[in-house]
């Protein structure tokens, strides 16, 4: 691994601690979404339930699952809580993808009616949603699925991968394939949200049992196991930094085509990929900026961002069609890498902060200026280097060079 410490100036280091401070989503909000999905689980399993032969399986996937949500820009944005529901006593030979999405939306409309929730179920290509009150800033997206395990492991097969990705396998339904969603039929689309968890966890095992320790042992449980402290409850440099980007991420596209801006799913994936242990989250984010680029493989011609629980899945598969999507994503890259690089080496917080209310907004920005005046130990910044009295600011800096964006081989 890099170093990169040496490279980094007190004033940038942290801001970009405050900043994932201010980021983050407040701990009652990750409570408030246990309850939600937990309560939807037991409300499937009622006696009345029509599903609860099918032994519903209800879990969290996404942001939320993997502790990288961001804090809504606005009071008008809501937390998108994303929910599988997988009934494990099914099989695709047995039910429709059609009829099992039926299923759940006549489960979602009772559950709504008996939670006085206003709102539509909605339905969208995989999942249904269920919208909160206003106010609430909650709408929950809910995936219908069976167990896959089996098919999964005969991919992995095929790519001698390791057959204990198979684990949490599912096959999840896509009414935008018309010719296999009114039939029994094997053709289901795959996903493995709770090994793609595991596989987020792996990469960052070190400092997220560091943290994990520390909580435990300020609660004065010094006997208990680390896996009690659920990845949410944490906030690790590799959680920090995603979100970090994913706000950079989502003021470069404000005013830009919506339709081609980087899905957190790549960003995640790539992210994930580059992280190499970094214990500051402005280390984890040069080395995050330097190398994400480098999982994108070639495949026959195609980018590919391979699934790390489903080597057959390609994160990118969109790109092929939408050409415009992978060249938003390496100018995104680049505007990523200036704007950080820039400011990488300042030992002013103020003047950091400053430069990337630009590119992360003002609400952000104020709000982690705020925690630099207030935080205990804080102290006033000391002189930038020249660069900040208007000369030319540094390329984003890695082991001492400077490094412009690159594209991976095969990339036009």
């Amino acid at each position: 691994m890099m170093n990169t410490s040496s490279n980094i100036g007190f004033g940038y280091n942290v801001a970009i601690e405050k900043l994932a401070e201010e980021l983050a989503v407040p701990q009652d909000r990750f409570d408030q979404a246990e309850r939600r999905y937990k309560d939807l689980g037991e409300f499937l399993h009622r006696d009345e339930s029509k599903v609860r032969d099918y032994d519903p399986d209800v879990y969290i996937q996404g942001s939320f699952a993997l502790g990288t949500p961001i804090k809504p820009t606005s009071k008008n944005e809501d937390y998108d809580l994303d929910i599988v529901v997988s009934f494990r006593s099914l099989t695709k030979a047995q039910i429709t993808q059609a009829d099992l999405r039926a299923h759940l939306l006549a489960e979602l409309e009772a559950y709504r009616d008996a939670r006085g929730i206003k709102n539509e179920v909605g339905e969208s290509r995989r999942c249904c949603t269920l919208i909160y009150a206003e106010g609430a800033q909650f709408h929950m997206d809910v995936l219908p699925a069976v167990p896959d395990e089996a098919n999964m492991r005969a991919i992995l097969s095929t790519y001698l991968a390791d057959q204990a990705l198979a684990e949490g396998a599912i096959a999840i339904t896509d009414s935008d394939k018309a010719e296999t969603y009114h039939v029994i039929t094997d053709d289901w689309r795959t996903s493995n949200p709770r090994g793609f968890a595991a596989w987020f966890k792996s990469r960052q095992i070190e400092q997220l049992n560091e943290r994990r320790r520390a909580i435990l042992d300020a609660q004065g449980k010094v006997t208990a196991s680390v896996e009690d402290v659920p990845v949410f409850r944490v906030r690790t440099p590799l959680q920090s930094s995603i979100m970090i980007l994913k706000r950079h991420r989502d003021e470069w596209f404000a005013e830009r085509d919506k339709d081609l801006k980087v899905i957190s799913v790549i960003l995640t994936t790539l992210s994930t990929h580059a992280y190499a242990g970094e214990a500051r989250v402005s280390d984890a984010i040069a080395k995050i900026l330097r190398d994400m680029h480098l999982a994108i493989e070639e495949r026959n011609g195609v980018s590919w961002i391979a699934n790390p629980t489903d080597p057959s899945e390609n994160f990118a598969d969109r790109w092929e069609k939408f050409p415009g999507r992978r060249d938003s994503f390496f100018k995104w890259l680049e505007a990523a890498r200036t704007d950080f690089g820039a400011v990488q080496r300042f030992s002013d917080t103020n003047i950091v902060l400053n430069e990337l209310s630009r590119n992360l907004g003002s609400t952000l920005v104020e709000g982690a200026r705020s925690r630099v005046a207030t935080s205990a130990g804080s102290r006033a910044a000391s002189v930038a280097p020249a660069a900040a009295a208007g000369a030319s600011a540094p390329g984003l800096v890695f082991g001492g060079e400077d490094r412009r964006p690159t594209e991976p081989k095969g990339f036009g």
